[in-house]
């Protein structure tokens, strides 16, 4: 195991930030740089940059090394996955708010706009992305929850989110997709889109090659669970038909 970055070095915060950057790589020395680039043109005293690092061997380590100056924190060691990197870094970070960004990510302009609307402690805080090469500027309604998850490069989770929940480890690709169902189903927080360009990440992530056979199976039961029932059966309708989708509901499934 090995940590590094300015905080270790200084270890007190100048002030308690608020947005903690967090980045999760594995063998990422290709794409890093320009995420750390990007990542430094936003970096204020309100946010910091936390890397977690699953010991990469492809040169990753030394570009976390090189850049001490504009990383926070980072550390590198063995771990289980994405989510279960993104789970533990919440221990790490200190900001009220928390945005969660791939190797391959470039944080745009507007991220920084969307600092002085974090205000609320319950609320999570979505602004726009650019995916595939197009502006994806969708504010979400329960039914459209059904069709696309917000992409996390641009949500601004609060702290609270974390202290209750944690991303799901059965879900190997949409352990997001089920965290996003479960705070929009749970009392205690609410969402508010902001009109700003926060994120942009390329075709080709994660998601793009890997299937999520757990997910799949119980997306129906999952949807059913989080989401209205009106929201629900007209899901059933799209995906089985009208008649698929009454059986469903005679047999109120």
């Amino acid at each position: 195991m090995e940590q590094g970055g300015s905080r270790t070095k200084e270890n007190i915060l100048k002030q308690e930030p608020v947005v903690s950057v967090v980045c999760v790589t594995f063998n990422a020395a290709k794409t890093l740089p320009a995420l750390i680039a990007s990542v430094a043109a936003h970096k204020t005293d309100e946010v910091e940059f936390v890397v977690i690092d699953g010991q990469s061997t492809d040169g990753t380590l030394e570009l976390l090394k090189a850049n001490n100056a504009t990383i926070d924190f980072w550390i590198s060691e063995p771990d289980d996955g994405i989510y279960s990197a993104m789970n533990k870094s919440i221990a790490y970070t200190h900001g009220q708010w928390v945005i969660f960004l791939g190797a391959d990510d470039l944080l745009a302009n507007g991220f920084n706009n969307m600092i002085p609307l974090l205000k609320d402690p319950i609320t999570i805080y979505y602004g726009n992305v650019i995916f595939y090469g197009k502006l994806f500027a969708k504010e979400y309604d329960d039914y459209y929850l059904t069709k696309l998850n917000i992409c996390h490069q641009g949500i601004f989770y609060p702290r609270s989110v974390f202290n209750k929940y944690q991303y799901n480890l059965k879900y190997k690709v949409y352990a997001d997709y089920y965290l996003n169902l479960q705070c929009w189903k749970d009392p205690e927080f609410r969402f508010e889109h902001a009109d700003h360009l926060v994120a942009s990440f390329p075709e080709g992530g994660f998601s793009s090659y890997t299937k999520d056979l757990v997910f799949e199976a119980e997306r129906d039961a999952i949807f059913k669970k989080f989401l209205k029932r009106s929201s629900y059966y007209r899901y059933l309708n799209r995906t089985l038909g009208f008649w698929g989708m009454l059986k469903r509901f005679v047999q109120n499934k």
